[in-house]
C-alpha cells in the first residue's frame, strides 16, 4: 500500500526535529566530557557541585531577578499603551503600530548597537545635554549596568506587552462599562474591579513570555552588562563551555534553563485557554478629546510622543552614525563607510557576511517551511491534552535558549559532522528549526479557519488528496505561507546568539559582522552594516505587514 504524501511529510518533519533539535540537545546533555572521556556530563554530583558553588547560585539568581524586572517594566509600558490603542482613534494610528513595533522585530544585536549610539557616554542624550550644559563630561550614565539592560529589553519587548494585552482588551465587551456605571461605579473602582481581572491572563501570558525571552537573552547582557558582577546563565553558558571548556557546568545549567524553559511554556499554553472573548468596545476620536481638554487624551498624547523617542530615537541614532568619520581631529558626515561596504575587494568581509546571511536564510526558511507543513498538520484540530503535547513539542525552540541549542549543536558538530558536513549547511538547518515555530504559530490560525467538511466533501466527490490540496487548500493558504516565509526569512538574518555559538572564520554573517565591530570599537563601520541589516529586516517586516499583520497571525 502507498503512503499518504501528507503522512510521509509529517514523519520527515518529525525526524528532523527530533534529529535536528533534540537529538543533538540530549547528546550534548548526556554525552561524555572530551576532557574526561570515562565521565558524562550531566551527573549528579556535577549538578550538585555546580548548585553549591555561591557564585553560579548568584549567577542563576541575577538571571531570575533581571528576567523579573525587564518583564514588569516591559508589562508597564506597554499597558498605557495597550489602553491608548483600545479606547481611541487617531491620525497615522496604522504607521503608530508599526512604528511601535520595530524594536520587537529588531535583531538583539542591532538592539545592543541602538542603546550604546543613543544611551552610551558618548551617546546623542550624553551629547546633547554635554553641548547644553557645556561641559566635557557624560552626564547621566544608563549603559553598562543593571538598568542598561533593563533598557534595552524594555526597549525590545515593551510592543510584545502592548499587542498581548491589547488584543485581549479590544475584546472586552461595552456592556460592563454599562453595567458599573449604572451602578454608580467609578473609572478607577471599574478598572481594578471589572477590566484588570479580564485582563490579567494577557497580562500573565505576557509577563512569562517577556520574562523567558529576557532569561534567554545572550548579545544584550554580554555587551551591556558591564562586567563581571551582570553575568547571567546565558553568559555563564557560553563562557564554561567555549571558553573554559566546561561542559559539565555548561550542561547543568542548560539542563536548568530547559527546565524553567518548560515550566514557563506549559503556564504560557494552560493560561491561554482561560481568555474572555467578548464583542469590542467602540473607540473615541483622539484629536477631538484632546479639544475637549480631556486629561486622559492629553496623557494618551503625551505617551505616544515618549514612546516614539523612545522607540525610534536610537534606530535613529544608527542611520546618523552610519555617515559620521573622523579625520583631521573631527567628526564628518560622509557616504565613506557605504563606499567601503560595496567596493569589490579580496578581503571585503561584508559582501561574504552579506551573501552567507541571505542564502541562509533563504536556505532556512524553505526548510522551515517544509518542515512546518508537516507540523502544523499534526497540531491541527487537535483538542485538550493531545493539542499542548504536539505544541509543546513542537514550540519547544521558542523558549529554549539559542545559546544552549548553539552549544549543544557545536558539541553534536564536532563530535559526529566535523569535515563532512559543510558548516554553513548545519548553520541553515539551526536556523531552521529555531524559525519554524514561528512559521507554525503563523499558519495555524489559516488552517484551522478551513471548515472540515471541505475535505469529506471533496472525498465524496472523489476528488484525490493532491488534487484537494492544489485546488482548495493551495489558494486558501499561500499567501499565509508566504508571510510565513519571510517572517522566517527575517528571523534568520538576524539570529545571532546560535551561530556565534558554531560558526568559525568560514561562515561569517551580517550579524556576527556587527557584533566584531562593536567588539572592536568601530562603530560607525557597525552602523553602516547595521542600516543595511535593518533595511533587509524592516522592508520583510512591511511586506508581511502589507499581506497581513503578522502580529495577529502570533497569537
Amino acid at each position: 500500500m502507498k503512503p499518504h504524501p501528507l503522512r510521509l511529510l509529517q514523519i520527515s518533519a518529525l525526524l528532523l526535529l527530533g534529529a535536528g533539535f533534540y537529538w543533538p540537545l540530549l547528546s550534548f546533555l548526556s554525552g561524555n566530557n572530551p576532557l574526561h572521556p570515562e565521565e558524562s556530563f550531566l551527573q549528579w554530583k556535577f549538578f550538585k557541585e555546580f548548585l553549591s558553588d555561591p557564585w553560579n547560585l548568584r549567577v542563576i539568581g541575577f538571571s531570575l531577578y533581571q528576567a523579573f524586572l525587564s518583564a514588569l517594566l516591559s508589562i508597564l509600558v506597554g499597558l498605557p499603551g495597550a489602553w491608548l490603542l483600545t479606547n481611541y482613534n487617531f491620525p497615522g494610528k496604522r504607521w503608530f503600530r508599526l512604528l511601535t513595533y520595530l524594536p520587537f522585530i529588531l535583531p538583539s544585536i542591532l538592539v545592543v548597537l541602538a542603546m550604546v549610539l543613543f544611551y552610551g557616554n558618548n551617546g546623542w542624550i550624553n551629547r546633547g545635554l554635554m553641548a547644553i550644559l557645556g561641559t566635557d563630561e557624560p552626564q547621566v550614565h544608563f549603559l553598562y549596568s543593571l538598568t542598561g539592560i533593563l533598557i534595552a529589553h524594555v526597549f525590545y519587548n515593551f510592543p510584545l506587552a502592548m499587542k498581548i494585552i491589547g488584543d485581549q482588551w479590544e475584546r472586552i465587551s461595552l456592556k460592563y462599562h454599562h453595567a458599573a456605571s449604572s451602578l454608580g461605579v467609578g473609572n478607577m473602582r471599574r478598572f481594578f474591579g471589572i477590566t484588570l481581572p479580564l485582563l490579567m491572563p494577557s497580562i500573565g501570558s505576557a509577563f512569562v513570555l517577556i520574562f523567558l525571552l529576557c532569561m534567554n537573552s545572550f548579545a544584550i547582557i554580554l555587551v551591556l552588562g558591564g562586567g563581571i558582577r551582570y553575568t547571567t546563565i546565558e553568559v555563564l553558558i557560553y563562557q564554561l563551555a567555549r571558553i573554559e571548556l566546561d561542559f559539565s557546568g555548561a550542561a547543568s545549567l542548560a539542563f536548568l534553563q530547559g527546565g524553567l524553559s518548560l515550566i514557563g511554556m506549559a503556564i504560557m499554553l494552560k493560561g491561554r485557554d482561560s481568555r474572555v472573548d467578548q464583542e469590542s468596545a467602540s473607540k473615541s476620536w483622539l484629536p477631538e478629546k484632546l479639544r475637549n481638554r480631556s486629561m486622559k487624551a492629553w496623557f494618551g498624547l503625551c505617551w505616544i510622543l515618549l514612546v516614539l523617542i523612545f522607540a525610534l530615537g536610537p534606530l535613529f541614532a544608527i542611520l546618523m552614525d552610519s555617515f559620521r568619520k573622523f579625520e583631521h581631529g573631527e567628526w564628518i558626515y560622509t557616504w565613506y563607510w557605504y563606499s567601503e561596504l560595496f567596493t569589490w575587494r579580496e578581503n571585503n568581509y561584508f559582501l561574504s557576511s552579506l551573501w552567507n546571511s541571505l542564502r541562509i536564510g533563504l536556505g532556512s526558511a524553505l526548510i522551515s517551511s517544509i518542515s512546518g507543513l508537516g507540523l502544523v498538520s499534526i497540531i491541527a484540530y487537535r483538542k485538550g491534552v493531545k493539542r499542548r503535547f504536539w505544541e509543546m513539542l513542537t514550540l519547544f525552540p521558542i523558549a529554549l535558549s539559542t545559546v544552549v541549542f548553539g552549544v549543544a549543536w557545536f558539541h553534536f558538530y564536532q563530535g559526529h559532522l566535523a569535515g563532512t558536513v559543510p558548516l554553513i549547511f548545519v548553520v541553515m538547518a539551526m536556523h531552521a528549526l529555531l524559525t519554524c515555530p514561528y512559521w507554525i504559530r503563523i499558519v495555524l490560525p489559516t488552517l484551522e479557519s478551513i471548515p472540515l467538511q471541505w475535505h469529506t466533501e471533496s472525498k465524496m466527490l472523489g476528488k484525490q488528496p493532491l488534487e484537494y490540496g492544489v485546488r482548495i487548500l493551495w489558494p486558501w493558504l499561500s499567501k499565509t505561507f508566504l508571510i510565513a516565509f519571510f517572517f522566517s526569512f527575517s528571523l534568520s538574518l538576524g539570529e545571532l546568539n546560535s551561530t556565534m555559538m558554531i560558526a568559525d572564520e568560514t561562515v561569517r554573517t551580517l550579524p556576527l559582522e556587527i557584533y566584531g565591530a562593536i567588539s572592536g570599537y568601530r562603530f560607525s563601520y557597525a552602523s553602516a552594516v547595521a542600516v543595511i541589516l535593518l533595511i533587509l529586516t524592516v522592508s520583510t517586516f512591511l511586506l508581511v505587514e502589507r499581506s497581513i499583520g503578522f502580529f495577529g497571525r502570533l497569537k
